[in-house]
């Protein structure tokens, strides 16, 4: 089972190299958990709204799961998640995970002809993001899960727009001791260009005969990025932590995560539990453009559980959301 990891580790650190992408918030961080944890969820992700950043994640639901949540991001962005998870056979689980991101008023303006114009004085625009995303995952055995996720995306900008189909590749695999490996591929696919009524252009009738040109953009890679995790469970319930009981639990888990648009960097979190009931988690991350710490908590009582998370961004500032899900 090792051998695959390395296979793919060794295929993946080939491929990708620094470039120029688009639908650059393919890589926005989801999941109020995943974030108090500063996005380290590669092989500690075990529930719907971890799915983006490994589609092996799914595989540890059992039964349903919801989960739903709104953040109000920076700028007067703001982003809505929500997922679905749902245990077809002891071995199987299939989910689903819908993004809808409102970029709030952008005020118009153009220098094309050097007109003067000032910002906002041609009025206003918005940027929609919308993604589908359906998640496959199979225990293969107790210590070896892979996953499989398809996305739908498409991006909105005034009256242009670009769309296209993503895969996800992922997988799991425990060591013993506690300690887990995971590793995923994201946003695997073809090259995407915008289109739209946006690229028009209106000429004389000696350059088009129908006094319409059409613009054409180039085409661009997708936010390609590598994932390796490992996760330690020092203590906990769960019969695979290092040190078993019922009071205290503590996991640790570390990303190193290669964008195709940037260099690589890591990702560090921590989860603290009580009676699987309260919830601490710590995250950083080192050699991020922007973000730096992060902090969360969570409560779950009967199934039903809530969570918070406050991440930094630095000079972009700080940003809360609070999530939802249950169980059943």
């Amino acid at each position: 089972m090792m051998n695959i990891f390395i296979i793919i580790l060794s295929l993946a650190s080939v491929t990708l190299s620094n470039g120029t992408s688009a639908i650059q918030w393919l890589e926005l961080q989801t999941g109020v958990r995943a974030i108090g944890m500063a996005g380290a969820q590669t092989a500690a992700g075990d529930d719907i709204s971890s799915s983006l950043y490994n589609p092996a994640n799914v595989s540890y639901i059992e039964g349903q799961q919801v989960f739903f949540n709104k953040t109000n991001y920076i700028a007067d962005i703001s982003h809505s998640f929500f997922g679905y998870g749902r245990q077809m056979t002891e071995l199987d689980v299939l989910g689903i995970n819908i993004f809808f991101l409102d970029s709030g008023w952008i005020p118009e303006t153009t220098d094309e002809a050097n007109t003067g114009n000032d910002i906002g004085s041609l009025g206003n625009y918005k940027v929609y993001n919308f993604l589908a995303n359906f998640s496959y995952a199979r225990s293969i055995s107790d210590k070896f899960k892979v996953g499989l996720g398809l996305k739908y995306f498409r991006e909105d900008i005034d009256n242009m727009y670009a769309q296209g189909l993503a895969f996800d590749f992922g997988a799991h695999y425990s060591v013993g001791l506690g300690i887990k490996l995971g590793l995923s591929i994201n946003n695997v696919g073809p090259d995407v260009k915008f289109e739209g009524d946006g690229l028009q252009q209106y000429v004389d009738d000696s350059v088009s005969p129908s006094g319409i040109l059409m613009k054409s953009t180039g085409s661009f890679s997708l936010p390609q990025i590598v994932r390796l995790g490992i996760e330690g469970k020092v203590m906990g319930s769960d019969r695979m932590s290092l040190i078993p009981n019922n009071l205290l639990g503590l996991s640790v888990a570390v990303d190193i995560l290669k964008p195709i648009t940037d260099d690589m960097y890591a990702a560090l979190g921590s989860e603290l539990s009580i009676s699987e009931m309260f919830f601490v988690r710590l995250g950083s991350r080192i050699n991020h453009d922007t973000a730096s710490f992060s902090f969360g908590l969570g409560l779950e009582y009967s199934n039903f559980k809530i969570d918070y998370s406050l991440s930094d961004y630095g000079d972009l500032g700080q940003t809360g959301q609070f999530g939802i899900s249950l169980k059943f």
